[in-house]
């Protein structure tokens, strides 16, 4: 069983990739390798991306549906997704888009919806085997008993982090780019998102 702690939400599976690569070095690689026209510049296959459009096109080809078990998010959060902030100019920045679906017990006693609205439902999921943070599933509907699926979309930006600049448009140099720039974004979703999370479950401080 896969140990998560309350702050951690995503992680890289490494070792993974490597056994499981045709290539022999990197199954993300290989992902990769069949994209090339999505990881340079428009008019110049030897131009790299700017670096946020690089972490958000390295992102889309490591996690679901895309690649699976790669990038391995905690069983209970949804997804990990890049997406675009756009500010009043009209410019976009990078940011990541953290979904954790809440069940009845995570919401303030106050606001908990009662019978017979049905709740996210959990089953036994023998791929993680974690008792602690079980992935959630839409429950089986009932007559006269509508569903509240409630989840809690988390927008963290990512202007100011330092990402890695990417310097390669193809090739073990476009995998190496690729996997230090999603392993920089693992540590930072887990670093700034991590701690709201656990609030939210009840896991955090205050």
């Amino acid at each position: 069983m896969t140990e998560w702690a309350p702050t951690d939400l995503v992680r890289v599976d490494e070792d993974g990739d490597r056994s499981g690569a045709s290539d022999g070095h990197s199954r993300y690689g290989v992902y990769l390798s069949q994209r090339l026209d999505e990881f340079h510049d428009y008019d110049s296959t030897d131009s790299p991306l700017t670096t946020e459009n690089f972490a958000a096109a390295a992102w889309r080809v490591a996690t679901p549906p895309v690649l699976i078990d790669y990038v391995v998010f905690r069983p209970d959060v949804q997804s990990i997704e890049a997406v675009w902030n756009e500010n009043e100019d009209g410019d976009g920045s990078l940011a990541f888009k953290v979904s954790v679906p809440l069940r009845f017990d995570d919401l303030n006693v106050n606001h908990r919806p009662s019978y017979p609205w049905q709740d996210w439902t959990t089953r036994y999921d023998i791929s993680t085997r974690d008792d602690k943070y079980s992935r959630v599933w839409e429950p089986v509907l009932k007559p006269g008993s509508p569903a509240v699926l409630t989840v809690a979309n988390l927008l963290i930006p990512a202007a100011d982090w330092d990402l890695p600049l990417p310097r390669h448009t193809r090739g073990r140099g476009l995998t190496d780019d690729a996997q230090q720039v999603v392993r920089e974004v693992v540590q930072q979703i887990n670093h700034h998102a991590g701690p709201m999370v656990a609030r939210l479950l009840g896991e955090g401080r205050g």
